[in-house]
Parts: structure tokens; C-alpha cells; sequence
């Protein structure tokens, strides 16, 4: 990959975080947990990820757990969570937390060494479990503000703060240099990671299947249920109470 990707990548940080930090915090209406100014709009992009998810997400999903052998599943659910480390230890170095970024660097190189380059967790045994954090947390920590609701087209639920997260992880993410493709838009690198994502999306979906089948398909109100559910996991995140992979998203995280 070139300079001029990394100088990109990092002029897209700067411009990210920079507009995180001016998200503006719309006012609360009385019986919600968040600003959601852009309702009408959300529920149309969540009527397109239900879809989305009816027609072509929850059948892969339920394939690929009908013909992948349990073991396979984990040693898979293993790698990912591991390619995930070296962004985990970059957000946790910008976070000022210093002991859980060594505990990040001491996993990642246990199992890299020991651990079939991360399809094995020897690392959690040792007392170094898998705990994600992202830039959206990265930036609470810095003091940017929630901001409104948004639910974007195959992301799923979001706060404007996590929304920009979500978009500063793949600048920061060196398992970026695996991908396919690095596309210049607008001075901003777009990253089309084709070898992990789709992948972990099925593998979110299957580790949350009844849950956010209770939450679609289920629920009176499947916009209102996963809004709700989603601003409470996700402030529990950033309060340091729970993790990411107990707030799911329709399409993961």
C-alpha cells in the first residue's frame, strides 16, 4: 500500500474526528432514550435493512450454521476477533488506557506465536480475554457528544458519534492491508474490506440470531425495540459495563 493511501487514511482520521467532535446534541423528545430528529428518514433505511436482512442475511446466516462444523465456526470467530486487536490497540492507546492496551498487544502477540496465528484463543487462558472497544468509544472518552439517532443503510442502529467511529476504524485498522481495494473519494479513503467483513456480518447474525429475530420480527414496533435496545447496550459500552458483542446490530458491529 502506498504513502499516499497512508497520508489519506490519515487526513480522513483528522477530518472524522474533527467532524465528531461538532455533532450537535438535538433536543430529547419526552418518552425517548435519544434526539431522534431524523425518524421518518431512519425507518425507511430500517424498513431497507429489515429487508435486507429477510431476503438475504438471515438465510446465509442460517446456512452457513447449518454447514459449518461447530469447530470451524469457532476457530473463524477466533481470527476475526483477532484481526480486530491491532485497531482495539490503537483506540485503547487514544484512550489513555495504557493496561488494556498492553493487555490488546500481550494477546495479539500470544496468539499470534502460540495460537495458529489467532484461529486457536490460547491468549484467554492466560487471563487475556477479547475485550473490543472502538473509535466511537474513543471519542466519548474525549468528550464528543452522543448526538441524534441514525440508522444507516446496512450498519444498522447508531448514535452520530459511533456513526463517525465506525468510519475512523477502518482508517485506523492496519488489518486494512489485507483488503482488496482502496478507493479516493473527496480526499477521504473509502475502504472495501472484501475479505473480512462479509464474514463477520454472518458470523454477528449467528451469534445474535434470536435476539435480533425477536427484535425484527417479533417486537410491536421493530424500529422503536432496536433503537431502544441499541442506545442502552451501546451507552453500557461506553460506560465501560459491558461489550460490543452485547450490543448487536441487524448487521453487526
Amino acid at each position: 500500500m502506498s504513502g499516499g493511501i497512508f497520508s489519506a487514511r490519515a487526513a480522513a482520521f483528522l477530518s472524522l474526528a474533527l467532524l465528531a467532535a461538532g455533532c450537535a446534541s438535538a433536543p430529547v423528545v419526552e418518552g425517548q432514550l435519544i434526539a431522534d430528529p431524523y425518524e421518518e428518514t431512519n425507518r425507511s433505511v430500517h424498513a431497507f435493512n429489515k429487508g435486507l436482512d429477510t431476503a438475504l442475511l438471515r438465510p446465509v446466516t442460517q446456512v452457513y450454521d447449518t454447514v459449518t462444523p461447530a469447530l470451524i465456526q469457532h476457530m473463524v470467530g477466533n481470527g476475526l476477533d483477532h484481526l480486530s486487536l491491532p485497531a482495539i490497540f490503537i483506540n485503547r492507546i487514544l484512550q489513555g488506557d495504557a493496561e488494556e492496551a498492553g493487555a490488546a498487544l500481550a494477546r495479539f502477540s500470544l496468539n499470534t506465536i502460540i495460537g495458529a496465528g489467532g484461529l486457536l484463543d490460547p491468549a484467554t487462558e492466560f487471563g487475556l480475554p477479547h475485550t473490543p472497544t472502538d473509535f466511537g468509544v474513543t471519542l466519548a472518552r474525549w468528550g464528543a457528544p452522543e448526538g441524534a439517532f441514525v440508522e444507516a443503510p446496512i450498519f444498522g442502529p447508531n448514535t452520530e458519534r459511533h456513526l463517525v467511529g465506525r468510519l475512523v476504524n477502518f482508517a485506523l485498522d492496519p488489518a486494512i492491508l489485507v483488503t482488496v481495494g482502496a478507493v479516493e473519494v473527496a480526499n477521504t479513503i473509502m475502504i472495501i474490506d472484501a475479505t473480512r467483513t462479509p464474514l463477520a456480518v454472518v458470523r454477528a447474525r449467528d451469534d445474535n440470531f434470536g435476539l435480533i429475530d425477536e427484535v425484527l420480527y417479533e417486537s410491536e414496533d421493530s424500529y422503536v425495540t432496536s433503537r431502544t435496545g441499541y442506545v442502552q447496550a451501546r451507552r453500557r459500552q461506553v460506560a465501560g459495563e459491558t461489550t460490543a458483542d452485547q450490543a448487536p446490530n441487524i448487521f453487526g458491529d
